[in-house]
């Protein structure tokens, strides 16, 4: 058993060695937004709200109605602030003000921004159980765990219209370690912070347009002296250098290791029509599975390329038409105000 696991530590050892001293070559692209916004250029981060079935088993008598009412602003903010915080760091859509957002609705004037986002948290259960077990002096000691689950729905809504553009739902759930004192136990947000994160991480590439750094490793020759020293350059950081060197000594042999690598720094540098050419030619030569999962991976990469433009497109497309239309018919908003009142995202006072 022993040498077993020697051989597997080993081996992951000399995997990790090998690994590390492959030269990458990286470039940041900007992705698509998983849901087409009609081309909205602002947004609106509208408080979560919280349904009514919040189970919480955390203190008791009249402690309990406070600590449960400081749970739920505690996760709300969370939310609410942090899809507002991730949304404005990418730069793509303008932030309106929630303020203003919300007088917009209650009164049906014309909205300060495109498009609303809000969300909502269902299925809320906070529980405390206990355990009971000999501690080793033979005395049972108990000890309490608190488990928290829910289920988190973002929507987004066209101010204009009231359509719902799209929806999103995620779970939520941890558990903490044992305590011997039920307050001693951490809050419920601490246990789900990580998928709360993780929501709003993919929430906000949900909407907006979000960039990536990818990396693609270079094939190394230990025969060649010229790919060696093309090699060098990229380890170097001279890729500029280095691409010229496997250009040229791919035109002069036909060498894929050389094709290859230049198709890669090409891709690194954002040339991917570039890369796209000399990568198809490359593998019209050379039918290697490795070239073709990287023609794979290119044409994903053209493709997230197309529509990020097109996206952009009708941003600037609405942009255009907004500024040539007039002020909107106040009868058309007071019937999207209606739409989002139907759509259970708003709750309008009674005055």
């Amino acid at each position: 058993m022993k040498k077993t696991l020697a051989f597997i530590l080993g081996a992951f050892i000399l995997f990790a060695t090998l690994l590390s001293c492959t030269t990458t070559v990286s470039g940041e692209f900007e992705r698509p937004a998983g849901l087409d916004m009609n081309g909205a250029r602002s947004i609106a981060v509208l408080d979560f709200t919280v349904q009514d079935n919040w189970n919480a088993d955390i203190w008791q008598h009249r402690n309990n109605y406070y600590r449960k009412e400081r749970n739920k602003d505690q996760i709300v903010n969370y939310l609410t602030r942090g899809l507002e915080s991730r949304i404005s760091k990418e730069g793509y859509l303008s932030i309106a003000s929630p303020v203003e957002a919300e007088k917009a609705l209650r009164y049906r004037t014309t909205p300060p921004c495109d498009a609303y986002v809000s969300g909502s948290i269902t299925h809320y259960e906070d529980r405390i159980d206990h355990r009971v077990r000999e501690d080793d002096d033979g005395k049972e000691r108990v000890y309490y765990i608190r488990r928290v689950s829910f289920t988190l729905t973002y929507s987004i809504l066209d101010a204009n219209t009231g359509k719902e553009l799209g929806y999103k739902r995620f779970n939520a759930s941890g558990s903490s370690y044992e305590a011997e004192r039920r307050r001693d136990l951490p809050d419920p947000i601490s246990l789900v912070r990580s998928d709360l994160d993780s929501s709003l991480r993919e929430m906000t590439r949900y909407i907006s347009p979000y960039k990536e750094r990818e990396y693609y490793s270079l094939i190394k020759d230990k025969k060649n002296e010229t790919l060696q020293k093309a090699y060098k350059l990229a380890t170097d950081g001279n890729t500029e250098e280095a691409l010229k060197i496997y250009s040229e000594y791919y035109e002069a042999s036909g060498s894929y290791k050389a094709g290859y690598n230049a198709a890669m720094i090409l891709q690194s540098q954002g040339k991917l029509d570039d890369a796209k050419r000399l990568l198809d030619d490359v593998y019209q030569r050379n039918q290697d599975g490795k070239i073709k999962n990287a023609l794979r991976n290119l044409n994903s990469e053209l493709n997230y390329a197309d529509r990020v433009r097109t996206q952009k497109g009708l941003r600037e497309s609405r942009a255009r038409k907004n500024s040539s239309d007039s002020s909107g018919s106040p009868d058309q908003y007071e019937e999207s105000s209606e739409s989002i009142k139907d759509a259970g995202m708003i709750t309008f006072p009674t005055e």
